[in-house]
């Protein structure tokens, strides 16, 4: 058997998974199968007095299920049929009548967790690669070979609730803390240590702490089961229904016998994985994993940087090539910055200290990487350099000059502009092909979006080297073409100014927040508003309405708001107003709108608001900003967080039907002008019966 191994030695049995031709273990039908034979072998010795499971792999124990055997079941009852045959042999394993342990040196994630769980024991190494996750609730369903139901078991309600609902990963020193783990250790320990372990375990002999846990029976759990509930209805839309479903599974099979409690779950894991929601996701998965791999290794890889700019999204790139480059140099206009600056990039590492994410020393390594510099001293010997300075054609220029003038001709130069032209901003550059666009979002370290954006010189090998950069830096790169505001600010600003247009007709500050929210937005348009900043909203608002004149028309209240200074959380005071922990709604705002009268319906504004967005979206297929439809999906996920459940901005215009949002387009262009007019391309996909995933060639030329 190829794919996974069993040694015996004096009466104990490894049985050690490698995938062959894969970098990774994952739970196919097919490898199944070769663990259920292994399994009867086993059980049919009875010289056998222990089983180690084990990985040959690095890093990795067993990185879940086949995703893409997930994906292609259709059917429920397909479904449940293929799961009821995993529940066999995960059974088997958990009712040898020898001690079964798990020996867990990586990733062990989905179902590779699930397979442990049915293990008697877990050891795990201290490897800082060693990571423990049910990450299934981002693919729209949530643990199917027991996970729901073993985990409770093991590490209580509370601790398996916290796991399951939310995807997060843990490592081996928290999975100790919760009884996820029996023993832990270095690796380079392995072979004493394990030894040993599994000795004790043949002779009975290892303590362990009782797994008894008073939350896990009523009248308790009711108590939790009703936090958890409340919890998710603050933070998880109720129209993302893998995280509700599985907190209803794991009520229902909490006390249930095993048997009986694996076809509860069974049934509700068949329905998810055949549903809509779950298909767009792990097609979603797919397409983040191909992302993230659009680059090829080049042997000079950049391992250092300088940037200029040291307000937010300055900060947030200093500490994030702080994380993962070799050198780090701030340009400040001021020796006194430094401090604050500094004082800034540590609160991140701050945090990720305190969630155990990092220890403090490693922290301190990386702080000490970050240089200064007042003049433009040392600049020949970095390999990349960026500039996050004020929104300002001409300043920028005049920057690039500079660096040009101190810098070695082989230094890329990037721009983290979020609106204006690359090809106007390399116009004066003389390294052209060296220049291009690096376009981060707010917070730096949690947004994993980033667009690149060559002017019409860049070259391939920048372009690559760029790539190969952000994605060692944890980033997943988009390649974009060249426009005013590019994909995420071109289709998402239209938004935001439609929300304003209808605060100025009608509805309530509040309630055109709760409807977006209500649609799965993360945030309604105006506490975004405030979250950015109104300024800079404004400015990339005029931005866009230079380059495309009446159909991005700038909302008055913001023009307003603008000139009141009333900027969101920065000044206390935006669409919102600020005091301590409470927020309401800004009467100053308000006061500002006129003839503020008319209602309207909550799927008025959910379509004026998202259609626009779709019709922006396709006219930037009609120009080729980008050619294929999934990226503006992944980018409206990762960039704004459109809901990833949805499949994406064009994923649910399909879905919809472009039809229906042509007629509703030209319905509101005729009552509210040019701005809805729509795209030519839209119009043709209609006329063709095509549709965004399969109307490629209509815009592909």
């Amino acid at each position: 058997m190829s794919n996974m191994t069993l040694e015996i030695k004096q009466n104990i049995a490894t049985l050690t998974f490698d995938l062959q031709n894969e970098k990774i273990n994952k739970l196919s039908f097919e490898i199944l199968k070769e663990f259920k034979e292994i399994l009867n072998t086993i059980e049919n010795d009875s010289s056998i007095k222990a089983l180690v499971i084990d990985s040959a792999k690095k890093n990795i124990f067993i990185a879940g299920a086949d995703i893409k055997e997930i994906e292609k079941l259709k059917d429920e009852k397909e479904v449940y049929e293929a799961l009821m045959e995993v529940h066999e042999i995960f059974n088997k394993l958990e009712n040898l009548q020898i001690p079964t342990i798990a020996y867990i040196n990586g990733a062990c994630m989905g179902g590779g967790l699930e397979l442990a769980l049915a293990c008697k024991y877990r050891v795990l190494s201290t490897n800082e690669k060693t990571k423990l996750a049910f990450p299934e609730i981002k693919l729209g369903i949530f643990p199917g070979f027991a996970g729901t139901i073993r985990a409770p078991k093991l590490i209580g309600l509370v601790n398996a609730l916290d796991l399951i609902l939310t995807g997060k990963t843990i490592d081996a020193k928290k999975a100790y803390k919760i009884g996820l783990a029996d023993m832990i250790f270095d690796d380079a320990q392995k072979e004493f240590m394990l030894e040993g372990f599994v000795k004790k375990a043949i002779y009975g002999t290892i303590k362990r702490k009782s797994n008894f846990n008073f939350l896990n029976y009523a009248p308790l759990n009711e108590i939790v089961f009703s936090k958890a509930l409340k919890g998710l209805e603050a933070k998880v839309n109720k129209d993302f229904k893998a995280p509700y479903k599985a907190l209803e599974v794991i009520k229902a099979t909490i006390n249930k016998e095993l048997d009986d409690a694996i076809k509860v779950e069974a049934k509700e894991f068949s329905k998810l994985a055949v549903s809509k929601e779950s298909k767009n996701m792990i097609k979603l998965f797919f397409l983040f994993e191909k992302l993230n791999k659009n680059y090829t290794k080049t042997s000079n890889p950049i391992s250092n940087a300088i940037v200029l700019g040291n307000g937010v999204m300055g900060k947030g790139i200093i500490w994030l090539f702080s994380k993962y480059l070799d050198d780090v140099r701030i340009k400040i206009r001021d020796i006194s910055q430094a401090n604050e600056i500094i004082k800034d990039v540590s609160k991140i590492y701050d945090y990720l200290v305190k969630t155990r994410k990092m220890t403090k020393n490693q922290a301190e390594f990386k702080l000490n990487k970050i240089s200064y510099t007042q003049d433009f001293i040392g600049f020949k010997n970095f390999d990349f350099i960026i500039e996050a300075i004020v929104e300002d054609e001409n300043i920028k220029k005049q920057t690039y000059k500079e660096i040009e003038n101190v810098a070695n001709e082989n230094t890329i130069i990037a721009t983290n502009t979020s609106s204006i032209s690359i090809e106007k901003l390399s116009s004066e550059v003389k390294n052209k092909e060296n220049f291009l666009g690096v376009h981060f979002f707010n917070p730096v370290n949690l947004m994993p979006l980033v667009e690149v954006i060559p002017n019409s010189n860049t070259s391939k090998e920048t372009i690559n080297k760029v790539f190969e950069l952000l994605i060692s830096c944890g980033k997943t790169p988009i390649l974009v073409g060249d426009c005013a505001g590019f994909i995420v600010n071109r289709i998402l600003l239209p938004y935001m100014n439609e929300a304003a247009f209808i605060l100025e007709q009608g509805s309530k500050i509040e309630r055109i927040d709760n409807v977006i929210k209500d649609f799965g937005m993360p945030m309604g348009p105006f506490t975004l508003a405030d979250t950015v900043g109104v300024d800079i909203g404004y400015k990339v608002a005029t931005i866009l309405n230079e380059s495309y004149g009446s159909r991005m028309p700038i909302a008055s209240i913001i023009e307003k708001m603008y000139n009141a200074k009333l900027l969101g959380e920065k000044t206390k005071a935006g669409f919102y107003e600020y005091a301590g922990r409470d927020t309401y709604p800004n009467s100053h705002v308000t006061s500002m709108l006129e003839n503020n009268n008319k209602i309207i319906e909550d799927d008025e504004i959910v379509q004026r608001c998202i259609y626009i967005m779709i019709n922006e979206a396709s006219r930037c297929l009609e120009e080729n900003i980008v050619t294929d439809a999934s990226i503006i999906d992944f980018a409206m996920i990762s960039g704004t967080g459109f809901p990833a459940y949805k499949g994406g901005l064009l994923s649910y215009a399909n879905e919809i039907g472009l039809k229906n949002i042509l007629e509703s387009l030209r319905k509101f262009e005729k009552e509210f002008g040019s701005r809805f007019t729509p795209s030519n391309l839209l119009v043709k996909l209609v006329e063709e019966y095509e549709d965004f995933e399969t109307g490629e060639a209509l815009w592909k030329h």
